[in-house]
């Protein structure tokens, strides 16, 4: 392993007064968290994906796999830390031809085992975002820079409404490809009950109202979360969560995001601790003692954040329990006086159904000129050519039409 102290021999900015250090192992990293939490906190971006507690246990489980190596980033002015970016490189392969890939952690998984991290991206305190961008683009031209050898780098999952996002664009200049990459529905919480469904469309009031209705028809009694509140509950509770969601994804021969030893050991460390920090929101609809529904939201800087969910599948027909839970959540966001309800990626029937806005979600790609890429390129190029070479051919073999 490196050194654990941060390497600052190749600082480089435009700013002469900022300075850029290169953390490279997890010890680096657990030095920097009262800052980290300091830093995010002063941040347009305070989003719960890119704090110490879930991108430092991100790295323990996934950072010895793939070759990953550690290549996080570190501004300050002064003794102040004004800018991180959490990456990372590892080695991919694209078109036969093996590349250094530059990613943010929590990404860039195998898919089996990926935990769809959302919002994340690079650090900056407010004020400081332009001078962080610039410096994180000078650092990436840089012929023998802090991050090494790399041939790509991919920022994923950014959100489009933080003025990083287009600043980060402009740093990566002309090459770098920008990229829609898909949407996040969320609610933005009005004060009350009744003006939230005031403010949907009559089919989705309708289907809300109905399905609390069924709900209660068929259970007996108004649909009722109830949630971890302890420690002591907590491995009992993700259990129920991770057989649930199992449960879900079995009716579409899957076996859920749970059976990947990985995301469930990266979950169930990272529950813990957001259950210390005050963040966990792990809940549950029981009737006659059990569970039927279940949802695993965070709450993050007056926001929630809904991330995973399970229910029974042998239930009538008519009762959405889906619904019925998220339903509940959004009521008791809004009466803990919560700003939004965020259902994070993925512009699914049921999140469209609950939500009132859509936020888009970016992609920065960029490539570096190397033989490797250059070689990448070439090899695509006769994958392409040999497919419509192919296709050709099998055109002229295929009898015609009588």
């Amino acid at each position: 392993m490196a050194d654990s102290a941060p390497d600052s021999s190749q600082d480089s900015s435009l700013d002469s007064s900022l300075r850029v250090e290169l953390l490279r192992d997890l010890e680096g990293l657990e030095a920097l968290r009262e800052a980290w939490d300091l830093l995010l906190a002063a941040s347009e971006c305070n989003e719960p994906m890119l704090s110490s507690i879930w991108l430092i246990n991100w790295w323990r489980v996934y950072g010895s796999s793939d070759g990953r190596e550690l290549c996080s980033l570190a501004w300050y002015r002064g003794q102040e830390l004004v800018g991180l970016a959490p990456l990372c490189k590892r080695r991919c392969v694209e078109a036969g031809v093996g590349l250094q890939r530059v990613e943010l952690l929590g990404s860039g998984e195998d898919e089996a085992d990926e935990t769809c991290s959302e919002y994340i991206g690079i650090i900056a305190a407010r004020g400081q975002e332009q001078s962080v961008s610039e410096s994180f683009g000078q650092v990436l031209r840089a012929d023998a820079g802090l991050l090494g050898e790399w041939d790509e780098l991919v920022l994923t999952a950014l959100s489009s409404e933080v003025v990083m996002t287009p600043l980060l664009a402009r740093a990566l200049g002309k090459a770098a490809e920008y990229e829609v990459i898909g949407g996040a529905p969320f609610v933005h919480l009005p004060s009350t009950w009744d003006e939230y469904l005031a403010g949907m469309p009559s089919s989705r009031r309708y289907m809300i109202k109905r399905s609390l209705k069924e709900w209660e028809k068929w259970s007996g009694s108004k649909a009722k979360l109830r949630r971890v509140t302890s420690s002591d509950e907590l491995d009992g509770a993700f259990d129920m969560l991770a057989e649930l969601h199992a449960q879900r994804w079995q009716e579409v021969d899957h076996h859920g995001a749970f059976a990947s030893p990985l995301f469930s050991r990266f979950h169930r460390e990272t529950m813990r601790e957001l259950l210390s920090a005050g963040a966990l929101w792990l809940a549950w609809l029981e009737v006659d003692g059990q569970a039927v529904a279940a949802i695993y939201n965070i709450v993050w800087n007056n926001q929630v954040r809904f991330y995973q969910s399970g229910r029974k599948v042998d239930v009538p027909e008519k009762v959405r329990a889906g619904i019925v839970i998220h339903a509940c959540a959004i009521q008791e966001a809004i009466a803990a006086g919560y700003s939004h309800y965020d259902f994070l990626a993925g512009t699914t029937r049921y999140k469209m159904q609950l939500s009132n806005n859509v936020r888009p979600l970016v992609e920065l790609r960029l490539r570096r000129p190397s033989w490797r890429a250059k070689l990448r390129q070439i090899a695509q190029g006769g994958v392409a050519a040999g497919r419509s070479m192919r296709n050709e051919w099998r055109t002229r073999r295929r009898p015609t039409a009588s």
